[in-house]
């Protein structure tokens, strides 16, 4: 057989499995449940022709050639968005050779691209994605400075995962801020001012500054280079923070430098609801989270969400605490503890899939309508519910396997326990 003979031969069968995975769904029967108000009573058809949810309705025909599935009831959702992990560049934490998400390198800072080490093969993406997640930011750690780097949107496809390099700018104030900038908030507030300072002088001046006749800065080139869309307003920083006057005091912060700003953390955020409300800001948090673990989060409370919610204060989650990347899927149990404690259900659905979508740059994500992008998931129950589990997961309109290496492993042994 000649070369190319086998490349045709070759080109043709991945044809034909692309074209068998393009396949055209029908889902009947099914209960939408994607952060609009809609009749908890009323069932309807999604029709998914490709990559895209094409048809919305009663009595859709059944696609030649396609597949249907009666969801008998059973809830469909847009697919799970965390809004602040590590999955990909983080695979056991205890093994250094495994982390990627932080560098103790001072000359990069700002400029560490997170998304350069995201790996869609980690065992973490394929077991969250088997769990209703499909979309996440990922955001670097803080290494050698009070900059993080910059977070990514990335979907847990096999192909094609990074649909947002540069989604904002990471940076960490507050008592973790404190640490990194030699012990005082007001230190670490210095810095910031600082590199924000010298990224617009450079930003003017490359051409002096290659020549050398320019100041020191306080930061590397490729840093400053990193920080000028954020001071052009092109690119949002995220600030890690806690405490209200913390809060507070980046708001103005961020009204005085004329940046974009989001919250990340906010755990006495509902103490300043209604100024994080007016400056437009939007807010990243765990729900769950109601205890203090340390003197910034002494004001902590389990209605949190409830009461940024109803100041008018766009919120989005991650979840659960240290879990939060090995078990990134848990955001919606967090999502559902907001409820218990007063958020109403179409919003906590909001925070896990269309807030972090429009924040972030994702049109046509988050949404069941007809238009709208096939990342969704069929759920045996609530998908606030913990007990619920996915019986169908599509990304792009391609379903992927709910089996990972955690249910390969309960059968393995599972098995060998009822055999003898």
């Amino acid at each position: 057989m000649t070369n190319l003979l086998k490349t045709t031969l070759f080109v043709a069968l991945l044809s034909l499995v692309s074209m068998a995975n393009a396949a055209d769904i029908l889902i009947k029967n099914a209960r939408i449940v994607d952060g609009q108000l809609r009749d908890a009573n009323q069932l309807s058809d999604i029709l998914i022709k490709g990559s895209m949810v094409v048809g919305l309705g009663t009595g859709l025909s059944t696609p030649a050639n396609g597949r249907v599935i009666d969801a008998q009831g059973r809830p469909v959702s847009a697919g799970l968005f965390n809004a602040d992990t590590q999955l990909g560049v983080r695979e056991v934490g205890s093994v250094a050779d495994t982390v990627d998400s932080s560098t103790s390198n001072e000359h990069i800072t700002a400029s560490l691209q997170i998304s350069d080490a995201y790996n869609p093969s980690s065992v973490a993406v394929a077991y969250n994605r088997s769990l209703g997640l499909t979309h996440s930011l990922i955001q670097p750690s803080n290494g050698a400075g009070i900059f993080a780097g910059k977070a990514s949107v990335v979907r847990l496809s096999d192909t094609g995962a990074i649909l947002v390099d540069t989604a904002a700018m990471v940076v960490s104030l507050g008592e973790a801020g404190s640490d990194l900038a030699g012990g005082s908030r007001a230190a670490a507030m210095a810095m910031l001012r600082e590199a924000l300072e010298d990224a617009r002088d450079y930003s003017k001046n490359r051409e002096s500054f290659a020549r050398g006749s320019r100041r020191d800065y306080s930061l590397s080139r490729h840093d400053l280079e990193a920080l000028v869309p954020v001071i052009m307003r092109q690119l949002p920083l995220l600030v890690r923070v806690e405490r209200a006057s913390d809060i507070e005091r980046v708001l103005d912060f961020a009204e005085q430098q004329k940046i974009t700003l989001i919250l990340s953390g906010v755990g006495e955020g509902w103490r300043v609801a209604d100024k994080i409300a007016k400056a437009k800001v939007p807010v990243i948090f765990d729900p769950i989270n109601n205890l203090p673990a340390s003197y910034e989060t002494l004001g902590m409370r389990a209605d949190n969400a409830k009461i940024l919610h109803e100041a008018g204060v766009k919120i989005m989650f991650t979840g659960m605490g240290w879990q939060n990347t090995h078990n990134a899927y848990l955001v919606r149990q967090s999502a559902g503890n907001a409820v218990a404690n007063g958020l109403p259900y179409h919003v906590a659905m909001q925070a896990i899939t269309s807030n972090p979508a429009q924040i972030f740059g994702l049109p046509g994500y988050g949404e069941i309508k007809v238009g709208a992008e096939a990342s969704l998931v069929l759920w045996s129950g609530d998908p606030l519910e913990v007990m619920s589990n996915p019986d169908l997961v599509l990304i792009d309109g391609k379903e992927y396997s709910l089996e990972s290496r955690a249910t390969r492993l309960r059968d393995r042994y599972y098995s060998r326990l009822t055999s003898d």
